[in-house]
């Protein structure tokens, strides 16, 4: 029996945090902080959900060509195998959050039109990307924005389901 989208996007989103959890479980402690949320899950149900509204491969690269330019790869550019700072970490996961918050977004309206986009709109305004690297909730800031992009992809998922 095949699957819906949902439950697809509930195994990519079960299995990427598995992986996660295991990578954390085996890095030293001062590292394992540095990790504290992981979008793999997300970015294979964005394409897993591209996919399955019919986005090319040319449209479905656009919704991730962004991420060449996040904080950690211009770094990489520049300073080569440097050490990142914590800001340069967090700033990361944050450009990251745009890019898949934009992605999301993008999907709900070619899959659900304004009704559907104006719904994931709402859930990830309601639980922004943090906005300074060193306040003290960072950590819990990017878990809340990473969980809000999840309940995206699963409403959008729901919509793919219902059609």
């Amino acid at each position: 029996m095949e699957s819906t989208h949902r439950e697809r996007v509930e195994t990519l989103l079960s299995e990427a945090a598995a992986e996660h959890a295991s990578l954390r479980a085996r890095l030293p402690s001062d590292l394992r902080e540095s990790l504290p949320v992981d979008a793999q899950g997300v970015t294979r149900a964005i394409d897993h959900l591209a996919v399955a509204a019919g986005l090319s491969d040319s449209e479905r690269r656009a919704l991730i060509r962004p991420h060449a330019v996040n904080p950690a790869v211009l770094h990489a550019r520049v300073f080569g195998g440097a050490p990142l700072t914590r800001d340069t970490v967090v700033a990361s996961f944050v450009e990251g959050a745009r890019v898949r918050a934009d992605a999301l977004v993008a999907l709900a309206d070619v899959i659900g039109g304004e009704p559907l986009g104006h719904k994931v709109r709402e859930l990830l305004v309601a639980d922004p990307p943090p906005a300074e690297a060193d306040a003290d909730d960072v950590t819990a800031a990017l878990r809340a924005t990473y969980a809000a992009h999840e309940r995206a992809a699963m409403l959008i998922a729901a919509r793919l389901d219902a059609e």
